[in-house]
Order: structure tokens, then C-alpha cells, then sequence
């Protein structure tokens, strides 16, 4: 197969690699659960490359992969038996006009930052910086200010995308709604993504930025997330935590409220009403603020079979208490949650709990390499049922195995569009496989 495929694709700008060594190196990706070597690999240097590849694929009934960064947990950034799409030459980014920006699929969100921010003008919500454009669009994305701002698809305002039977074609909620609906948040099922434009607005010049601390009382710390969340006194709102030295978990809350100097906030307002046991407040330029986190500090050897959910406010404290109470489910986790407005996201296909205010729930867990994987991926999916049980969801970036039948359950209302999209823009099926969302005829 590489050599036919080196041959039918002679004259695309970018690289086809077929040697053992280079292949081998995209068998893996943050989880380290999965471990796919592909056939191939490209790496195109335009849209064009992809859509001579999918055309092939096509004719060949040829499997195709996506990879960005490769920050997937269960091996969605890798494939087997096929072509693995490595986009990560394709990063050029254009700021159209005050409002807007261009970026490719493969640029990082931190080069999207720097471009951005020199101009005064900044995203309206930022993911971790060292993630691409393309795999964010594909999974939701979210961030510190998600809160209020929505996903990041909710600020996307344009793509362009080859779809999986090779077209070039441009889509938003005015030209091609369907397709733009099913590729934000789409898990890379009916096309991919090659451009975005997206929203911008007013960056501020500063960022007063402070941790509050809970010691280790999750739902304590939970509560002051959500006042903060109805009072709307920080741009910036996430809740961390931390291992003691000796063992067990601290809390903390971040708040960062953003001003334009020299109208900094006074921190004894933006403590009002909290109930934290200490704080400890910084003041940010705005590119310090945004390039707090450049690198992934967890992407280290060691299985990461990580759960992310949506809990609704209401179902929130029953739920973490037993989970955090339980040796069998607390073993390994550092928990990180947000609290999400629901009417600030609209996306059919970024499926949330439904309910005024919603828990992002996030467990995050790293592994000694000798642990029962195959017993933490069932304990996920156990979670993840009890969240369902309560009206929550799953994110897609989760370490759970799903088959089709769970995905159609998990779109629920917006399943039939997303299968005739999927239809219509991918009738051979040959992308997303690694995801599993479309059987496979």
C-alpha cells in the first residue's frame, strides 16, 4: 500500500512516509493506552495534498487519520490499518480585520495568541496554548472563560474543510450550515478541517490573577466557584487541585479578572462573599497571563486514562462526594471542574447537561505503568454511566471505549442530522474510524 500510495500522490507538495522508523513514532499519543502503528503517513503542505488523499482513499477503501497534537487519550490521534494525516505543517495564520482571524488546522493556539495579541485583539476563549487549531474544533474545546464565553466552536465563524469525498469546500451558518454543524465538535467524521476563522475581541493589557485555597474541601471550594460564576466578577474562572506534599489534595480556585492598565481591580472586592482559607494574588501582562501554560506538563510516559464530564449543577455534590469518598474511584485522580453557563453554548454536536449552570467534571488520572488498564477504562465507563443516570454527558476527549450505538445515544436529538451529514459528505466512510462513531459496513 505505501507504494502505491507514494506513487498516486507523486506532485503534492507536502511528505508521504513509509519507513518503519518514522511510522513508528506516531504510535502513541497524551493517554499512552493505545499504541497503532499506521501504513502511511502524510504530511500535507496545503489543502489540496488532503483532498488528493481522500480522493485516493476512496478509490482504495483506505482508512484515514487524524492528528494534530495527538492530545487524545484512547488513541483518536492514531490509526492502524491506513493513512495517518499529520497536519502539523499547516499552521499559517492571517488576522482578516479587528474582528476575525484565519488560522490553519495544524497552527497551535499559543502562535494564534502571539499573532493575535500583538495586534490588541485576542480569542474569546483560550485553550491550553500548545494545542492545534483542527483538534480543538473536532472535540468542542474549552477554556477559563468558557464560563460565560462558550466553546471555542461557539466563536468559530467560518471553515474550510475537505470533506471525506474529496471536495474543497468552504462552510459557516450561511453557506453549508449542515456540514459547518457536523464538523464543529464532529470528531473529524464528515470532513477536515483545514482553515478556521474565528471571533476575536478587545485584548486587555492586564490580568489581575489570584488563587484561592480550600484545602481539601472539594464541594466548598465548588459552591465559591458558583457564586463567582452568578456574580461575574472574574473573566477567568477554573478550579484546580493539587497533592500535599504527604499526601491528599488541596483546592484551589483561579480567578483572573482582565483590565486595561492602570484600572486594576482592588483585591479585597474580588474577595468578597468567598469562604477560602488563604489566597495568593499576581499581576499579569496579558501575554504573561496567556503564556502561563506554553507546554503540557502531564505529557509524561505513563498511561493517563482520564475522564471528563458534564454534571448539572444540581446533581454535582452527590456525585464528586462519592466519587472523592470511595477508594475504588478516587485512586489516582487529580480533580479539575469548571461551571459553565449552559446558554452561553449552542454547538447541536457539543453535547452538555441541561441545566442553567453545569459542571465540567474532570478526573484526571496518571498511572504507574503497571496498573490495570482495562479496570480504569471499565471504572470510567461506570462514571460515566452514574453522570448519565443524572442527566450528564461525557466530553469526547474521555478515556471510554464506545461503540456506535453509544455514540448515537450520547447525540441524542442531534444524532439524525450528524448521520445524514455524515452521508452526504463521507459516503465511503473512510474517515474517523479511530473515534468508531459510524460502523463500518
Amino acid at each position: 500500500m505505501a507504494r502505491d500510495l507514494s506513487k498516486n500522490l507523486q506532485g503534492i507538495a507536502g511528505d508521504v512516509i513509509v519507513d518503519d522508523a518514522s511510522r513508528a513514532a506516531y504510535a502513541d499519543d497524551f493517554g499512552r493506552i493505545v499504541h497503532k502503528i499506521p501504513d502511511a503517513v502524510l504530511i500535507p503542505r496545503d489543502a489540496a495534498d488532503l483532498a488528493k488523499l481522500v480522493q485516493y482513499a476512496n478509490k482504495k477503501k483506505l482508512n484515514i487519520g487524524i492528528r494534530g497534537m495527538g492530545h487524545s487519550m484512547l488513541g483518536q490521534a492514531q490509526i492502524g490499518r491506513g493513512v495517518l494525516i499529520d497536519m502539523s505543517a499547516l499552521d499559517s495564520i492571517s488576522i482578516l480585520d479587528n474582528d476575525r482571524v484565519e488560522v490553519e488546522a495544524g497552527s497551535t493556539w499559543g502562535a494564534v495568541m502571539a499573532e493575535t495579541a500583538a495586534a490588541k485583539r485576542t480569542l474569546p476563549v483560550i485553550n491550553d496554548t500548545f494545542l492545534s487549531v483542527g483538534g480543538s474544533l473536532s472535540t468542542a474545546g474549552f477554556g477559563p472563560t468558557t464560563w460565560n464565553k462558550g466553546l471555542m466552536v461557539d466563536n468559530t465563524l467560518e471553515l474550510e474543510v475537505v470533506t471525506g469525498s474529496g471536495e474543497l469546500l468552504r462552510c459557516s451558518e450561511s453557506t453549508n450550515p449542515d456540514l459547518f454543524l457536523a464538523v464543529l465538535s464532529g470528531l473529524g467524521q464528515c470532513a477536515i478541517i483545514t482553515r478556521a476563522v474565528m471571533k476575536l475581541v478587545a485584548a486587555p493589557t492586564h490580568v489581575h490573577f489570584t488563587k484561592f485555597f480550600y484545602a481539601d474541601d472539594a464541594i466548598r471550594a465548588a459552591h465559591d466557584l458558583a457564586f463567582l460564576a452568578k456574580d461575574g466578577r472574574f473573566n477567568h474562572l477554573d478550579l484546580r487541585s493539587r497533592t500535599y506534599p504527604f499526601g491528599g489534595l488541596e483546592y484551589y480556585i483561579e480567578g483572573g479578572a482582565f483590565y486595561d492598565d492602570p484600572d486594576e481591580p482592588k483585591l479585597d472586592d474580588l474577595r468578597k462573599g468567598l469562604h477560602a482559607s488563604s489566597f495568593e494574588p499576581k499581576t499579569w501582562t496579558y501575554e504573561e497571563y496567556y503564556r502561563r501554560a506554553e507546554t503540557c506538563y502531564s505529557c509524561i510516559p505513563a498511561p493517563k486514562p482520564s475522564l471528563y464530564l458534564t454534571v448539572p449543577a444540581s446533581k454535582f455534590d452527590a456525585f464528586v462526594k462519592n466519587t472523592l469518598s470511595d477508594p475504588s474511584t478516587s485512586a489516582y485522580i487529580a480533580p479539575w471542574f469548571s461551571i459553565w453557563r449552559r446558554d452561553a453554548q449552542k454547538r447541536p454536536l457539543a453535547r452538555v447537561a441541561d441545566e442553567e449552570f453545569i459542571y465540567r467534571t474532570q478526573f484526571n488520572r496518571v498511572l504507574p505503568n503497571s496498573a490495570d488498564i482495562e479496570a480504569f477504562l471499565a471504572l470510567n465507563r461506570a462514571l460515566y454511566e452514574h453522570a448519565r443516570h443524572l442527566g450528564g454527558t461525557r466530553l469526547t476527549t474521555s478515556a471510554i471505549p464506545f461503540e456506535p450505538q453509544d455514540w448515537e445515544r450520547h447525540y441524542g436529538p442531534a444524532w439524525p442530522a450528524f448521520k445524514t451529514a455524515k452521508e452526504k459528505y463521507d459516503p465511503g466512510n473512510v474517515l474517523g474510524s479511530s473515534v468508531n462513531v459510524f460502523a463500518k459496513a
